[in-house]
């Protein structure tokens, strides 16, 4: 799809349209919690260049709402977002192309370097929590070419050092605290004729943690992400087809994570919907030393003071597949629709753990192996399924809604959980 026909396309499908399409986490979330297949203004964190598709529009939410809320009480979402996108064209009337796009986004919890960092570090013999980063910012800069090809650059940031916030709500000194995520990564979208769309996107990071406060350059702990995909125009179907392939190499103190990943989806316009499914092959490969995991409370320990470059690597081996999912549709007004989907995976598990390690709370406890799937209904963007609705306004604002799984499951006279667990939201000028 060319940038050209960008604005057109929105105008024919709104919400719902095949290739472009203003949409948030939570539109993500309630259909089918995977981006690879779909085009929406998600992507830019996978491929910076696509925020040329996304030009001067404004975008916020309050983030994910997970978390076990007691009956009678409430709590306010812990991550909110909000930023924009602001492009200029330097063409003529005709085409808009070439243009300059800058863009910038406050509060994301980028998950792919997040998932990472440990719940404590041990340091001195002292347990220190691993401190929330608070800087958390994502930085754009993008152009495109006379042809409507695109390239983009992107940053992101996220650090604590020397604090760490206190039960008030206040930040107080900790000399032990220090957590700092770091990626630059750029991207480029190619137009092959009318029908074909090429992405490739190519993402250095840098995952710290305490007790030591490095430069970024200081070591080798350095991870490395890539991600291509093609979206094929298919007439026949009214869609796409789209083979899809990522890797990632993952370094962290005491880390080691390999991941490669390859599918094929298709995405096709429904009568007043949108319908899109994917298959994907994983290889995961993840080792740890010196980690211990609660694998009842999902907490997590590095012990800085045990390692001491004698390194006893526990692993775990993860092939299988994924299945996803989603489907929207407009019910009874133009401006409301209705979204839902699901993934499921299916993987074989090889643990291998060293002889020194083994009955301790490592990433296994013993050598085997097993079958593992993805939660089944924790309320996260990884569990299985997931449902919620829009509302299109005037194809300038728009709001998602992401509804919590057990709605209809809870007694409505005891005032239990939360009704939603995302809410996001976009305005377009």
């Amino acid at each position: 799809m060319n940038f050209r026909s960008v604005a057109a396309v929105g105008v024919a499908f709104g919400v719902l349209g095949v290739g472009s399409a203003f949409a948030t986490f939570a539109r993500v979330e309630s259909m089918g919690k995977n981006t690879t297949y779909i085009m929406d203004d998600v992507s830019i964190f996978d491929n910076p260049a696509n925020i040329n598709l996304y030009s001067n529009y404004l975008i916020g939410g309050f983030g994910s709402y997970t978390e076990d809320v007691p009956t009678g009480t409430n709590q306010d979402p812990k991550h909110p977002t909000f930023g924009g996108i602001f492009s200029v064209g330097v063409g003529d009337e005709n085409n808009p192309d070439p243009r300059l796009s800058i863009g910038g986004l406050f509060g994301r919890v980028n998950s792919d370097l997040a998932m990472y960092l440990p719940t404590y570090v041990v340091v001195n013999g002292k347990s220190v929590a691993t401190p929330e980063t608070v800087t958390n910012f994502d930085g754009f800069l993008g152009g495109t070419l006379s042809n409507g090809d695109a390239l983009g650059l992107h940053i992101y940031i996220a650090h604590q050092d020397g604090g760490s916030q206190a039960s008030d709500g206040t930040y107080q000194v900790n000399e032990d605290a220090y957590a700092s995520l770091v990626q630059a990564d750029g991207g480029m979208n190619l137009q092959f004729g009318g029908s074909i769309d090429f992405e490739f996107s190519f993402a250095l990071a840098r995952i710290q943690y305490g007790p030591e406060h490095k430069g970024f350059f200081e070591d080798g702990d350095f991870s490395y992400l890539a991600k291509s995909r093609a979206f094929f125009t298919l007439d026949a179907i009214d869609g796409e087809l789209i083979p899809a392939f990522s890797t990632k190499i993952m370094q962290a103190p005491g880390i080691e994570d390999k991941v490669v990943k390859g599918g094929l989806g298709i995405n096709v316009a429904l009568d007043r919907g949108f319908f899109w499914m994917g298959l994907d092959f994983v290889y995961d490969k993840f080792r740890a030393h010196d980690w211990t995991y609660d694998h009842g409370t999902g907490e997590t320990v590095y012990n800085s003071d045990s390692d001491d470059g004698d390194h006893v690597w526990d692993s775990r081996r993860d092939v299988g597949g994924v299945i996803s999912f989603g489907i929207e549709r407009n019910i009874w007004w133009d401006w409301f629709v209705v979204r839902v989907g699901g993934q499921k995976s299916i993987l074989y598990t090889e643990c291998s753990v060293n002889s020194k390690n083994v009955g301790k709370s490592g990433v296994c406890l013993d050598d085997g192996n097993f079958f593992t799937t993805n939660p089944l209904a924790d309320g996260t963007a990884k569990d299985h399924v997931g449902w919620g609705f829009g509302v299109n306004i005037e194809e300038r604002l728009k709001i998602d809604i992401t509804v919590a799984e057990d709605l209809l499951f809870r007694n409505p006279f005891q005032g239990e959980g939360r009704l939603f667990s995302r809410l996001d939201a976009t305005y377009s000028f």
